[in-house]
């Protein structure tokens, strides 16, 4: 994850939108405390990656089995797009 000041985000966001497009999250502080974060739709991830990013944030045991089962949606969902696509 990549960090960056508020102020920095102001002078840059087009290099910061850039990474986001990428697939990097970038976690915005001001006055040294993280406020918010630029994380990619979910077009630019895969489920696997959206689980993970939910999964990093300082999650309860709950949010942990929530995200796991978000991902075992996603995994079906992708599976069912492939094989309608295949034929």
């Amino acid at each position: 994850m990549i960090e960056a000041t508020a102020t920095e985000l102001v002078r840059s966001a087009r290099d910061y939108l850039d990474k986001v497009q990428h697939g990097e999250t970038v976690q915005i502080r001001r006055n040294g405390k993280a406020i918010a974060k630029l994380v990619p739709d979910s077009d630019f991830m895969s489920g696997k990656q959206a689980a993970g990013l939910f999964l990093s944030h300082q999650a309860i045991e709950a949010d942990k089995r929530a995200a796991d089962a978000i991902e075992d949606q996603i995994q079906k969902l992708d599976h069912e797009t492939d094989y309608a696509l295949a034929h």
